[in-house]
């Protein structure tokens, strides 16, 4: 599980950072369920939210008691304002927010939910500490005891974590024939844990992880060649990629990262 969080570190579509984003990493214990805890202060602007391989639960931090609502996977890139309101968030990786869920994800892909619907009472008994919160610190600081609270009755499925860390390994390029040879468990049996655990099937799962890690190389390394990238990534050619990427994205490569230098 650490090391599945260590390998693979998910990135939005502005991984400079923008103004009003701020996020915190989880204490130690955590880090290898949640991404981090952010806030993104008061703002009218749409900013594009990009598939990120990770689930949020998000609060409108205005004052009063709110129990917040639950982001699901999404498989496809939007834009969107916070409506003029600050919000708080928990963002989780993929494979880890339905350990302290009460229920799976099955059916919930690219949906947003109240957060009790899957989470039972946590909304609410967060909601209180955050509307009263001063500081994003206090914020996080009352999110991270809820969830240490949980830790004990964690059970995590070990063919499941296997599964993703072969997709993560194999840059979500193999198909999945691969994957059952590797994991030694049937098609059947992984399409279930995968729609239980992250709403999506093993194949758009891994679809997914090769967008990210494309899109991780393409924004960090100068040296990026798209050519280069066809093969390493498992594409028929290169406007395979190209069109896969702004699908994905909503932009061409160049235009995703003139965005991201934009807004840094």
């Amino acid at each position: 599980m650490i090391a599945l969080s260590q390998k693979y570190r998910p990135i939005l579509s502005t991984p400079f950072g923008r103004e009003g984003y701020r996020e915190i990493a989880p204490c130690a214990a955590l880090s290898p369920y949640i991404r981090c805890f952010w806030t993104e202060r008061k703002t009218a602007r749409e900013l594009l939210v990009i598939p990120d391989t990770c689930m949020d639960i998000i609060f409108r931090i205005d004052g009063t008691e709110n129990d917040g609502f639950f982001c699901a996977l999404d498989e496809n890139s939007f834009y969107s304002a916070n409506g003029g309101a600050e919000l708080f968030g928990v963002r989780f990786y993929a494979w880890t927010a339905h350990l302290f869920a009460k229920r799976g994800f099955a059916g919930s892909k690219n949906g947003a939910f109240p957060t009790e619907e899957f989470f039972g009472y946590l909304g609410a008994e967060l909601a209180p500490y955050i509307a009263v919160a001063k500081t994003f610190e206090e914020c996080a600081a009352a999110a991270e005891n809820a969830f240490l609270k949980r830790l004990d009755g964690i059970r995590a499925d070990n063919n499941l974590l296997n599964a993703v860390d072969f997709i993560i390994d194999s840059r979500g390029s193999l198909g999945i024939s691969e994957l059952c040879a590797h994991t030694t468990v049937s098609a059947r049996t992984l399409e279930r844990l995968f729609a239980a655990a992250t709403g999506v099937s093993p194949k758009a799962f891994s679809s997914l992880v090769r967008y990210q890690l494309l899109w991780q190389e393409m924004i960090t390394r100068s040296d990026f060649n798209i050519l280069d990238a066809v093969e390493k990534y498992g594409y028929a050619d290169q406007p395979h990629l190209l069109n896969d990427f702004r699908r994905r994205h909503l932009m061409t490569p160049k235009q995703a990262l003139n965005y991201a230098r934009k807004l840094r």
